[in-house]
């Protein structure tokens, strides 16, 4: 804004001297309406002064009014709002705790529910485990007495068979002789 009001002042100076030295007159009229105009500016030039001096001054004091109004409003506001914001937080906060107190009941008896079931699985699987280990014992027993049968009959089917190749190279030395 200054700077378009300097453009101003200085195109009003630059067309005025223009038009003194461009208007027909003697060196003296010239100089005299020089130094009249020079003169008038002067005097609107310290109109301008102390009207711009007194606006800036009245803006000044109603930038002041206005900056204390918003500063208190603002202040006013927050104070407001903190308030406001530490009864919500409160009230949270005593919402969360009654929470809390009404679940924690819940969570011990179904944590309790949970461990006896635990340890119900775990007495099941130990039952199944001897379980097993006996039907393995039984098992191996089963498999120990039938090795022994085997056994016992291999023994026997080869003494048998020993007999029957005894008896079969008797009677082929029996035939061999005869021939």
């Amino acid at each position: 804004m200054a700077n378009k009001f300097g453009m101003f002042l200085i195109g009003g100076v630059v067309g005025a001297v223009a038009a003194l030295l461009a208007a027909p007159r003697s060196g003296a009229e010239t100089r005299a309406m020089v130094a009249d105009k020079a003169g008038e500016f002067a005097g609107n030039a310290q109109q301008w002064g102390d009207s711009a001096a007194a606006g800036a001054q009245h803006i000044y004091q109603e930038a002041a009014t206005k900056g204390a109004e918003v500063v208190n409003n603002v202040t006013a506001r927050g104070q407001e709002i903190a308030s406001e914001a530490a009864a919500r937080g409160a009230d949270v906060a005593a919402t969360i705790q009654e929470a809390a107190s009404s679940i924690s009941p819940t969570i011990n008896e179904k944590g309790d529910e949970l461990r006896d079931k635990i340890e119900a699985a775990r007495q099941r699987i130990a039952d199944q485990v001897a379980k097993n280990a006996d039907a393995d014992a039984d098992a191996a027993e089963t498999v120990k007495d039938v090795a022994e049968t085997a056994k016992e009959a291999a023994k026997d089917a080869a003494a048998t068979a020993g007999e029957a190749a005894g008896e079969v190279a008797k009677a082929a030395e029996g035939k061999k002789d005869e021939k």
